[in-house]
């Protein structure tokens, strides 16, 4: 494979598998940028960049529905092979491991160390490139390869959580991540706890982090956001959704779902 270094004509018998994870994901978006296929930043690298302390074992992008077919096999012509989602997998997270490609970036294969490359069609995130700007990628501290990735903004990430959870019945596996998603960035994006949920009933903490100050800054910001047009037409409501839940008057399971047929 190419030197992972700045010239590509630069060769080495070294297997593309023998770099770190994130060096290979480095190598990996360079090689579809350099076809022209754009890629949205999604899921943990993205909840990193809004301040969650998710762990990254999945480095997980967006595509254009077209271009989903030939990233995948340019993935797999690298030598990173396309692994299948296992049945507990598809039972725990539903869709999320449905509708990606996962592709390995680790010689492990393992499940409890093994990481991959995920590739989403752009429709299941409901998002689209107007809702994004170009930022340095986080997959990396610095890279000299992948220097650009498109980001959604925070009320596009809000509001493609909220859309995609019409989709699915209440109770679902999908549902249920979008839940625990939704739940981790009013917590440490909206209100910046970096300690995570805090329990009402706690007055000491609750005062000692000035919650009812936080709640109150965060509904603001998602009241600018309506302001400034940030919701797509008739999803105006999403907003108000939005800041129910931050103010704890809204049960995120409480949130308009699929019904089951």
């Amino acid at each position: 494979m190419s030197n992972p270094s700045s010239n590509p004509d630069v060769k080495t018998d070294k297997d593309i598998l023998d770099y770190e994870p994130e060096e290979v994901v480095d190598i990996a978006l360079q090689a579809l940028q350099n076809v022209n296929i754009k890629l949205v930043e999604w899921r943990a690298l993205l909840y990193r960049r809004m301040k969650v302390p998710v762990r990254v074992t999945n480095y997980s992008y967006i595509v254009p529905d077209d271009d989903l077919e030939n990233a995948s096999i340019i993935l797999a012509g690298m030598d990173l092979p396309l692994s299948p989602p296992s049945r507990l997998a598809l039972k725990t997270s539903g869709d999320f491991a449905a509708k990606g490609r996962f592709h390995r970036i680790t010689q492990t294969t393992l499940t409890s160390c093994v990481q991959h490359l995920v590739l989403y069609p752009l429709s299941f995130s409901t998002l689209s490139f107007s809702e994004t700007t170009p930022e340095s990628p986080y997959h990396v501290e610095t890279s000299h390869r992948c220097t650009s990735i498109y980001v959604p903004r925070p009320p596009a990430v809000y509001a493609s959580i909220i859309r995609v959870m019409l989709k699915y019945p209440r109770y679902c596996a999908t549902r249920t991540v979008l839940d625990s998603d939704l739940s981790e960035l009013v917590g440490y994006n909206l209100l910046g706890l970096e300690c995570g949920y805090v329990d009402p009933k706690d007055e000491e903490l609750w005062q000692a982090l000035q919650i009812d100050r936080r709640i109150s800054e965060a509904v603001c910001i998602v009241v600018q956001w309506g302001c400034d047009h940030a919701w797509r037409e008739g999803e105006e409501w999403m907003g108000d959704a939005l800041a129910g839940v931050v103010q704890g008057n809204v049960d995120i399971g409480d949130l308009p779902h699929k019904l089951s047929s």
